[in-house]
């Protein structure tokens, strides 16, 4: 397996991946938005990531680098989008993609690395804890309308 960054060629395959979420299907962007969106996450310190098996992506992270001014203005970082397709779960590729966007988040300089999950299954919480990420704090949002 070889976990790297992934080049804005093989996004249509981490959409594929996403794709894989069990809801419906979002219509996706063009092929200028998606040039746009992988600029400006690049262009921030952040990146996607892939896991691949005999050249196939089987698994994909997103991770943004967020600016700050607390913590003497060390930025932080968002993963999101933690995928492994379904035939490869529990095989060690989500935690190596975890690795991989942990250790890229700290090598540019962020103070901490969060991710958040919709998930209430207790083997998907698990995981994060077993990866290192501690489930102590509690996380809100709001979505816009659709």
């Amino acid at each position: 397996m070889m976990i790297r960054k992934v080049k804005l060629a093989e996004i249509t395959n981490v959409l594929d991946l996403i794709d894989e979420f069990n809801r419906a299907t979002a219509e996706r962007p063009t092929e200028i938005e998606l040039s746009d969106i992988y600029q400006s996450l690049v262009s921030n310190g952040g990146c996607v990531v892939g896991a691949f098996l005999e050249g196939k992506m089987v698994g994909t992270c997103t991770i943004n680098i967020c600016p700050n001014f607390s913590w003497g203005g060390q930025p932080y970082a968002m993963i999101e989008n933690v995928i492994v397709t379904q035939s490869q779960r529990g095989k060690g590729i989500g935690k190596a993609l975890l690795n991989f966007a942990k250790d890229s988040a700290m090598s540019a300089g962020c103070y901490k690395v969060a991710l958040m999950t919709g998930s209430k299954k207790p083997e998907t919480l698990q995981f994060y804890e077993s990866a290192g990420f501690s489930g102590d704090k509690v996380g809100f949002q709001i979505r816009r309308p659709t």
